[in-house]
C-alpha cells in the first residue's frame, strides 16, 4: 500500500466515493464500492469514529481487498482515508475533497449520536453535502419510510430503507439511481417480482436454453436469467450405510454446518450459471432462475420434441 501515499489526501481527489456516518455493515459497504470500481477509486469515510479505533478497521479492510483479487498478489488498494468529524461540517467535507466526488452514501449513522436520531442526522448531512456538490449522487439510508420524502427534498437521489440487504443496494444506486430500487424489486423478500427458483419441466430436458425461454415467457410470463444445476443428492439410507467413521463425521458437520445442504455438497458442487449461451442444453438437474410476472395461469404445455436419455 506504499504507492498510495503521494495520493492520500483527498483534497486532491477527484470521482471518489464517500461514506458519511458509521454502523457495522459499513466495511460491506467499502468493499462493495471498491469492486465496482474495478479497485481504482478512492473512498473517504467522515464519521464520528475515534481516529484510533478507524486505523484499525481501515488496516483490516485494506488487507481483505489485498487478498480479494488474484492469486499473483498483485491486487491494486485505493486510498481509503477517514476524516474524523461530523458530515454535517463544512470543513470535513472540505477536508474529503466532497466538492469533487462522484458519489455519496450517508448510512443511519451510529456514531454521531443516539440510534433514534440517525434519520435527521442523515438529513442534515445529505443538506450540507448537496450545498458543496450539486452533482454527486447521493445515496441516503434511513430507518423509518415517512422519512423518505424528507430525504428527497434535502436532495438525495435515491433513499433506501434499512434492512440485511441494504450494501448492496446502496452500492448499486451510487452506479445509476434507480438500480437500487430495481435491486430491491429482484431481490426483495417482500416483492412480487423476487427472483426465484422453478423446476424445468421434463419435457424440456435436452433442449436448449432459447427453447426453455420461450417456453417460460410465452406460457408462464416468466423471465429466465440464468440456470442452476444440482448435485445428484444423497438419501439418508445412502449416509447411514457408509459407515460408522464416516457417519460420524456427517452427523458433526451437521451440528456444525446447521442449514447448510450438506447432503447435496457430499456428490458434487452446485453450479449456478447466469445468462448462460443459448445454445445450452439443459438436463434433469437444472433449474430455471426466474423473475415472475404474475401472468402465469397454471395450464402451460411444452411443445413436443426430443428429450433427454
Amino acid at each position: 500500500m506504499e504507492q498510495w501515499k503521494a495520493g492520500a489526501d483527498p483534497q486532491q481527489w477527484s470521482e471518489h466515493f464517500l461514506v458519511c456516518g458509521w454502523h457495522k455493515n459499513v466495511p460491506s459497504i467499502v468493499r462493495q464500492l471498491v469492486a465496482m470500481s474495478s479497485h481504482q477509486v478512492p473512498v473517504a469515510l467522515i464519521n464520528d469514529l475515534p481516529a484510533e479505533t478507524m486505523v484499525g478497521l481501515l488496516d483490516q479492510l485494506r488487507q481483505e481487498l489485498a487478498h480479494s483479487g488474484d492469486s499473483s498478489g498483485s491486487t491494486v488498494v485505493p486510498p481509503l482515508v477517514h476524516i474524523a468529524g461530523s458530515p454535517a461540517d463544512d470543513r470535513k467535507l472540505a477536508a474529503a475533497g466532497a466538492a469533487r466526488a462522484r458519489a455519496a452514501i450517508i448510512v443511519a449513522d451510529e456514531a454521531g449520536g443516539p440510534l433514534s436520531g440517525a434519520d435527521d442526522r442523515a438529513f442534515r448531512y445529505t443538506i450540507a453535502l448537496r450545498e458543496v456538490n450539486s452533482e454527486a449522487t447521493i445515496v441516503a439510508e434511513v430507518q423509518k419510510p415517512d422519512r423518505v420524502q424528507y430525504l428527497r427534498n434535502a436532495g438525495a437521489n435515491e433513499i433506501e430503507i434499512r434492512d440485511t440487504r441494504l450494501p448492496f443496494y446502496l452500492v448499486a444506486a451510487t452506479r445509476s439511481p434507480g438500480l437500487g430500487t430495481a435491486a430491491r424489486q429482484l431481490f426483495g423478500s417482500g416483492s412480487p417480482q423476487a427472483v426465484r427458483k422453478a423446476p424445468v419441466p421434463s419435457a424440456l430436458w435436452g433442449r436448449t436454453l432459447a427453447e426453455t425461454r420461450q417456453y417460460f415467457r410465452r406460457e408462464r410470463g416468466e423471465l429466465v436469467l440464468g440456470i442452476i444445476s444440482d448435485p445428484e443428492q444423497l438419501s439418508v439410507d445412502q449416509v447411514l450405510s457408509s459407515g460408522s467413521d464416516w457417519v460420524r463425521g456427517f452427523i458433526d458437520r451437521m451440528l456444525a454446518e446447521s442449514g447448510q445442504d450438506v447432503l447435496a455438497e457430499a456428490r458434487g458442487t452446485r453450479q449456478v450459471r447466469i445468462n448462460p449461451p443459448d445454445n445450452y442444453a439443459i438436463g434433469p438437474r437444472d433449474s430455471a432462475i426466474v423473475v415472475p410476472t404474475g401472468k402465469y395461469g397454471g395450464s402451460a404445455s411444452v411443445p413436443a420434441g426430443p428429450t433427454a436419455s
